[in-house]
C-alpha cells in the first residue's frame, strides 16, 4: 500500500515538474539580434552656414562664446588661454572647397582712444597656418603682441588660401606695432620743411 502511495506521489511530482518546465519553455523567447549597422554621420553642409566665401574659400569670425567653448573643450589649447589673458587675440574659422597647402591671415589690431573712444590702429598681424583638406573646417587663432586693455580688438581680417606649397612659411604669428615718433622741430635754416608725425 505504501509503495503504491509513493509511486503515485512520484508520478504526481513528475507531472508537476513536467508541467512547470513546459510552462516556462512557453514563456521564454530567444531572439537573435542582427549585427548593428553603424549609422553614418550626416554630411557637413557645404558651403558652411554663416560663412563668407569667394572662389571656393570660406571664412567666418566666431563669437567670443564660440572661442571660449573651443578653448575649454581641447586641453591642447589651454596654453592659449593664458596667452590671450595677456595679449589681444582673435580667431577665424576657415574652409576651402579644394583644400589649402597653407593659410595666411592678415589683420589689424585696434585700441580705443581715451579722448573720443574712437578706434585707433596700433599694429598689424600676419598669421600663418598649416594645410587643410578639402571642405574641412579649420580654426586659426590670431595672437598679437599688443597688451590686453579695455577696447583692444583685432579686425580688418583678410584670409588667403595658398594652393601652392612653394614658399610655405612656418606656422605662427608675426605682430608689427605701429610706433608714433615724437615730432622734431625743423632746422631754422631749412625751407619748405614742416613738423610731421611719422608712422612706421
Amino acid at each position: 500500500m505504501k509503495s503504491k502511495l509513493v509511486k503515485i506521489l512520484i508520478a504526481c511530482l513528475a507531472a508537476t515538474l513536467l508541467s512547470t518546465a513546459t510552462g516556462q519553455a512557453d514563456q521564454i523567447k530567444v531572439v537573435a539580434k542582427k549585427t548593428a549597422k553603424p549609422i553614418p554621420s550626416p554630411a557637413a553642409k557645404w558651403p558652411p552656414e554663416g560663412f563668407k566665401g569667394k572662389d571656393g574659400v570660406y571664412a567666418k569670425v566666431p563669437s567670443g562664446k564660440d572661442v571660449l567653448g573651443l578653448l575649454s573643450a581641447k586641453k591642447s589649447l589651454q596654453p592659449l588661454v593664458k596667452t590671450c589673458e595677456e595679449f589681444a587675440c582673435g580667431a577665424v574659422f576657415v574652409a576651402s572647397e579644394t583644400g589649402c597647402k597653407w593659410w595666411e591671415v592678415n589683420s589689424s589690431v585696434f585700441a580705443l582712444k581715451a579722448s573720443d573712444l574712437s578706434k585707433e590702429k596700433i599694429g598689424t598681424l600676419t598669421t600663418y597656418h598649416k594645410s587643410s583638406k578639402e571642405k574641412a573646417l579649420a580654426t586659426i587663432f590670431l595672437i598679437s603682441g599688443a597688451e590686453v586693455t579695455p577696447g583692444t580688438s583685432i579686425g580688418s581680417i583678410k584670409v588667403i588660401c595658398h594652393r601652392d606649397s612653394a614658399n610655405k612659411p612656418k606656422p605662427g604669428n608675426i605682430y608689427s606695432p605701429i610706433v608714433a615718433l615724437t615730432p622734431t622741430a625743423s632746422p631754422s635754416n631749412s625751407q619748405g620743411v614742416s613738423n610731421a608725425w611719422w608712422n612706421k
